[in-house]
């Protein structure tokens, strides 16, 4: 990122009228596909959900390739519905073309618009930025329990949403059913004009007063990475146990 471009930040930042967070835990972290997690506790046996993935799998095949993982992706567009049908995708990629939200049943999607005022077909969100502009599409919509449940998993390692701020309720509704999530990878949308800053405030507030701490901030602000402090501890001392010191190595009083 630029000089301008920091010094843009900083100001926003000043005025209020952008996000400040700091890390709160420090951990082995990758990369992939613009999201950062951590490798801690992950396994062949991890349970990855994938919400609004788009036409970027790169995080969901560095996840299989790497750690063998199963990964469940979901997105309800259109166009990467068919987009992913198109694809040579490997054993471990489970795809269902609906949204994730905080209710079951049928969501109201509008497409998203650019500045010029023209929509644009691979980007949906709840909400209607136009005023009625734009004819929505109906697509269906699950909780993340539910989605759980049909699948037959009681927990999830990592979650990753790109979801056009639906990302709030989801997370509310995770919170209050107690889904017991290891990893959220969050894109937060405060950048939309119908969606005050104030709101992902909250959202940060609520994750951290349930053990959430962050461990990863995008330099935009926008993608923030949080793990569960008493699960990363737990994880982390199961994978040092059976770990010998070397044998020149000598134990301390």
């Amino acid at each position: 990122m630029g000089f301008y471009s920091k010094s843009k930040i900083m100001l926003r930042q000043l005025f209020g009228h952008e996000l400040k967070a700091e890390v709160g835990l420090y951990c082995k972290t990758f990369s992939a596909g613009g999201w950062t997690f951590s490798p801690i506790g992950i396994n062949n046996s991890s349970v990855i959900f994938s919400l609004g993935i788009a036409d970027n799998i790169v995080f969901d095949k560095v996840m299989i390739d790497g750690f063998a993982c199963n990964i469940h992706a979901f997105d309800p567009t259109p166009i990467w519905i068919d987009w992913i049908a198109s694809q040579n995708m490997p054993h471990e990629f489970h795809f269902y073309p609906h949204a994730v939200g905080g209710f079951d049943g049928t969501l109201q999607l509008y497409p998203r618009v650019n500045k010029m005022g023209k929509p644009l077909p691979g980007m949906l969100t709840l909400i209607d930025e136009w005023g009625g502009a734009y004819a929505p599409i109906e697509a269906p919509v699950k909780r993340i329990s539910t989605l759980m449940s049909e699948i037959g998993v009681d927990q999830i390692d990592i979650l990753k949403m790109d979801i056009e701020a639906s990302e709030y309720e989801v997370i509310d509704d995770i919170l209050n059913s107690g889904v017991p999530v290891y990893q959220l990878l969050v894109e937060f949308h405060h950048r939309f004009r119908t969606v005050p800053l104030d709101r992902t405030k909250a959202i940060i507030d609520r994750l951290a007063a349930a053990g959430y701490r962050i461990f990863s901030i995008s330099k935009k602000l926008y993608e923030l990475s949080f793990i569960h402090e008493e699960t990363y501890y737990q994880r982390l001392n199961d994978s040092l146990k059976g770990l010998t010191p070397r044998s020149g190595a000598r134990k301390r009083a």
